[in-house]
């Protein structure tokens, strides 16, 4: 059995693979941009923060529970 001879691919062919890639790229970019079943957030109800506010206000500081810091050992149980 010989191997068939090389035919190029018809230019219809080839048009019709073109289109193909084409489509097939604009529904992967336009589905990726899609944006379905994202949450809908609400926006901040707090106003700017006025000139010196420093509270209750966007851009305001925060209210922010510290862990006390660790006691330092006494010097008699350093290592030697």
């Amino acid at each position: 059995m010989e191997p068939r001879e090389y035919r190029p691919v018809s230019p219809r062919r080839r048009l019709l693979i073109v289109l193909l890639t084409l489509a097939t790229v604009a529904a992967g970019f336009f589905t990726m941009l899609e944006r379905r079943g994202q949450i809908v957030r609400a926006r901040a109800s707090a106003p700017l923060c006025a000139k010196g506010q420093l509270v209750d206000c966007v851009g305001g500081m925060a209210q922010v529970i510290v862990a006390a810091p660790a006691s330092t050992a006494p010097a008699a149980s350093a290592p030697h």
